[in-house]
């Protein structure tokens, strides 16, 4: 059987993305590392990355909900484009889905498939 692929939008300062990368290190799974600081989405990535989740730029902003009050999806987008460091992480994404993974222990909802029992 082939490893399934993933690939994750990380920030290795970030203390869940650190603990995600454990949690995948114990699965058989090919991960794809987006240090997206140093490489950051583009406008079209993150649209096809918020169909996917089925998610608003507003779910995975790091703004309160004030913050965003008077704000279109499209001001929130485009703040994500200019200022990557206000993407909350990490998000995996799979072949036809991705979420947050945020608290990391909703990785074993998300991905039942894989035994997490022993790491969360």
């Amino acid at each position: 059987m082939t490893a399934e692929q993933i690939t994750v939008y990380f920030n290795p300062n970030c203390s869940k993305c650190r603990k995600l990368k454990v949690l995948l290190a114990s699965q058989d799974l090919a991960v794809k590392w987006v240090y997206y600081l140093e490489n950051p989405l583009s406008k079209s990535d993150l649209t096809d990355l918020l169909l996917k989740m089925k998610a608003r730029p507003s779910d995975i902003i790091r703004l309160s909900e004030q913050e965003c009050q008077d704000k279109t999806d499209e001001d929130l987008l485009q703040l994500l484009v200019e200022r990557p460091d206000l993407l909350n992480r990490p998000i995996i994404e799979r072949e036809d889905t991705a979420f947050l993974c945020r608290p990391v222990e909703i990785i074993a909802e998300k991905m039942p498939d894989y035994d997490w029992s022993e790491y969360l």
